[in-house]
């Protein structure tokens, strides 16, 4: 402890003279005899007033002041800063002169203001008692105030440094006040026994835990304290105690008076005096009956963890801050295909596919110096090469008191999801290519255009090779369909010849094919082929999967569209499901434009079938009612479901209804109406007909009589497609059917202007008024008619009856001339 420098007091000589500049009496004090007769002491003599008038050497060793630096200054010098703001020495002074003789003890300061203890006596010197230096003893145990010895006019004062007695007693009363505060404060049971066992103390725990009185606890012994089966082990711990062990610990249930078990673990050493002698033990008690639980609840969580951490599907592992495998499970050796005193300290890098090493590298970083908690994707690169895609998730492992200690994580195999994740960029990959073929499609003109819009769009595309198209020739056999390639792009035509139809008739039994199965057909994984043919072709021309794609259209297969990917894995189930939609949509666009090309072209084919097979319903109810049954229009409502609008001639119309009504594919009929011997009929026919069988080649029914059980069907087809196909495929449905002839026809071109001149020509001039009128005057305004019949009526002069008369029969002709074009009279008449 250091003071600043103590303040100036005024005087500085070693004479003593009054405060208010009276002189007083000298006196002398012969402090070197005062020093020899108190050699323990150092002596100073104050004057009055308190200040250092002599001294003897051994207050300058004690204090380190010089004697010029201190005589004439006031004692309170020898003080620290607190003591004298107080007012301290001033209290010593007036304390010594009223009672005669003051004791203090207390810190004094050096010159260097360095701290040391003191024990002070003052007693002070009165006038008579100057020159009796033996009244002046400081180890006199009192001094009474003896006024009559004449005031005081001077102080003695004797010093002792107590520094290093204070410290050693300061230190033993901390050790002590420590040890007891120890002893009873501590939550454990202490003890302590001589060496013939007999219980010399203990602390209020032992009562507490044991139930025993202090007067029962004095006449026990250390193994009563414990339960039978363990005092054995208690005594064997007693004895080397006492001969051999300086401490000994042993666990053992201890027993209450009233009988409980509770487990303890007892910490003993021995007591000894200066030379070793064994005087006995102590020791500490503790319960550990939750540390004994925690100990199970370890137990059973580290099974537990360590069932988990081994039924983990996943690996699992932990490095230290050098990056040294040090902890992984089972599925860790599995998947990397190291041995485990090989995985011993390996470095994280060394299981990462070279390519992705640097970032998981720069992750490893960011997790021991950052503290991330890090997802990163990278190939695990096992033992004998493969390369296999992983996701890690990892985060930094830290003690308690935020030490980094390392990093573990978890490692999952993510082949399945990068499978995934493939198959959706090929299937959107796929999608695009689609699109835009369904464009090209949308503008071709002829089958040639869709079929090379599809293998252009398709061998252009980054994700596929080649494509190519061929169409199915169905009369080599019955059960026999070759495929005839007509346009290919991406490979060239020896290959189309000599490889791809191995594809679609594999020579392998055990593969359909998809012209028999009519579904798509995909190879995949052909660079590594067991076919040497497929093998050598698909590594020559860089692909590795193949589908076959049937192109179809109402049960109808057109043709087969083969496509090469580039990736072994492509054409999964769900491509395949597209590409078995997009066959379709191809399979309908082509018959679409074989029906455009049969409304629009001026030269049609025309076919007559006739036919006694009674699987026609036609052919069957006229046979049955012995009538005359005429198709006069067809209209399409689904694929499947046509409505056909008949005329009966020769039958009693309920009979009609009772006999058409019994065929399963008529699902509705109703009576149009009745012109004498003839009925009209709308008939809605679903399934196999041969209505349907036709719209599935392009071709439309332009005239159909069925007369008595036998029919005459005059069918119109496009010159572009395949005769035989459309003739075999109606005979193989109608057996009793014969092929008639075949004629071209030519067809007049109308123009617009010719038509309006046919209608023009056909309508009255009321007609054609009533029509306009109506037209203009907003009677087919929707859903709010402009004008009524009865207004429009009133315009012409005409009555309401005969205004609608005029108006339907005008609708009738005109609606003839569209739907029938220039085939024979205008209805209406």
């Amino acid at each position: 402890m250091t003071d600043s420098p103590p303040e100036c007091d005024g005087e500085t000589n070693g004479t003593t003279t009054g405060s208010d500049g009276d002189d007083r009496p000298e006196f002398t004090l012969d402090v070197r005899r005062l020093a020899t007769r108190l050699p323990n002491y150092a002596v100073s003599i104050l004057d009055g007033d308190g200040r250092v008038a002599t001294w003897n050497e051994s207050v300058r060793a004690l204090t380190g002041y010089e004697e010029a630096e201190v005589v004439g200054r006031h004692y309170r010098i020898f003080f620290p800063s607190e003591e004298r703001t107080t007012g301290r020495p001033a209290q010593i002074l007036e304390r010594a002169r009223t009672e005669g003789r003051v004791e203090d003890e207390g810190w004094r300061r050096r010159s260097d203001g360095s701290r040391f203890r003191a024990r002070e006596v003052i007693v002070p010197v009165r006038e008579n008692e100057i020159a009796d230096s033996g009244a002046f003893d400081p180890d006199a145990t009192s001094r009474s105030a003896d006024e009559s010895a004449g005031d005081v006019v001077a102080y003695a004062s004797f010093l002792q440094d107590r520094t290093d007695e204070y410290e050693r007693e300061r230190t033993l009363r901390e050790e002590k006040a420590f040890a007891e505060s120890i002893f009873e404060a501590q939550p454990d049971v202490v003890y302590a026994f001589d060496a013939e066992g007999n219980f010399l103390e203990w602390n209020d725990r032992v009562l507490e835990v044991t139930g025993y009185t202090a007067s029962e606890l004095a006449e026990m012994g250390p193994i009563e304290f414990v339960v039978p089966e363990h005092r054995e082990r208690i005594a064997d711990g007693i004895q080397r105690i006492l001969e051999e062990a300086a401490y000994v610990s042993v666990e053992a249930d201890l027993l209450t008076k009233d009988g409980r078990r509770i487990p303890y673990e007892f910490n003993t050493s021995r007591i000894t005096d200066d030379t070793g002698t064994v005087l006995g033990f102590t020791g500490v008690g503790r319960d550990v009956s939750e540390r004994e639980a925690r100990e199970r609840e370890l137990r059973e969580e580290k099974a537990l963890t360590e069932s988990i951490f081994e039924a983990q599907p996943d690996m699992l592992y932990a490095y230290d801050t050098e990056q040294n495998l040090i902890h992984w499970n089972d599925r860790f050796e599995q998947a990397t295909g190291y041995d485990p005193d090989e995985l011993e300290g390996m470095h994280p890098i060394e299981f990462i596919a070279p390519s992705d090493r640097d970032h998981i590298a720069n992750a490893i970083e960011r997790i021991l110096e950052d503290g991330d908690r890090v997802t990163a994707e990278g190939g695990i690169l096992t033992n004998d090469g493969e390369i296999i895609p992983y996701e890690f998730n990892s985060a930094r492992i830290t003690d308690d008191t935020g030490s980094i200690l390392g990093f573990t994580g978890v490692g999952r195999d993510i082949t399945g999801r990068k499978a995934r994740e493939r198959e959706l960029e090929r299937l959107e990959r796929l999608n695009a290519t689609i699109r835009t073929i369904d464009e090209a499609m949308v503008t071709a003109e002829t089958r040639d255009e869709i079929e090379s819009a599809i293998v252009e769009t398709f061998a252009d595309a980054a994700a596929y090779r080649f494509a190519a198209i061929g169409r199915v020739d169905r009369a080599v056999t019955s059960d026999r369909q070759l495929w005839e390639p007509q346009v290919w792009d991406g490979i060239d035509a020896s290959a189309v010849e000599t490889v791809l139809p191995s594809f679609v008739e594999p020579g392998d039994e055990s593969l359909e094919s998809a012209l028999k199965t009519e579904s798509v057909r995909c190879y995949h994984g052909l660079r590594e082929s067991d076919v040497d043919d497929w093998r050598r072709d698909a590594r020559e021309r860089d692909y590795g999967a193949v589908a076959v794609v049937p192109i179809t259209a109402s049960g109808r297969t057109y043709g087969l569209l083969v496509v090469g990917a580039a990736e072994s894995a492509a054409f999964t189930d769900r491509e395949r499901e597209v590409l078995q939609e997009f066959g379709g949509t191809i399979g309908h666009a082509i018959n679409a434009m074989a029906v455009r090309r049969l409304l629009y072209q001026d030269t049609v084919v025309e076919l007559e079938f006739e036919s006694t097979d009674r699987r026609d319903i036609y052919v069957d109810c006229s046979a049955r009612l012995d009538c005359r049954f005429s198709i006069d229009h067809v209209l399409p409502l689904t694929d499947e479901q046509f409505v056909h609008y008949v005329t009966v001639a020769g039958a009693d119309p309920d009979r009609v209804r009772s006999v058409v009504a019994d065929y399963d594919v008529v699902e509705e009929l109703r009576a149009v109406d009745t012109d004498g011997d003839e009925s009209h009929w709308e008939v809605v026919v679903a399934g196999a007909t041969i209505t349907g069988l036709l719209a599935d080649y392009g071709a439309r029914v332009r005239s159909r009589v069925a007369d008595r059980g036998v029919s005459t069907t005059v069918v119109q087809t496009s010159p572009d497609i395949e005769i035989r196909d459309l003739v075999d495929a109606v005979t193989a449905a109608y057996p009793e059917t014969e092929f008639v002839s075949k004629r071209t026809v030519e067809r007049p071109v109308e123009t617009g202007g010719d038509f309006r001149r046919r209608v023009a020509e056909e309508l009255t001039e009321k007609q054609r008024t009533a029509l306009e009128v109506a037209f203009y005057g907003g009677y087919f305004e929707w859903p709010t008619r402009s004008s009524d019949a009865g207004e429009i009526a009133d315009r012409l002069g005409i009555a309401r009856q005969t205004f609608h008369q005029h108006l339907r029969v005008a609708q009738a002709k005109l609606l003839t001339a569209y739907f029938e074009g220039g085939n024979g009279p205008l209805r209406g008449e």
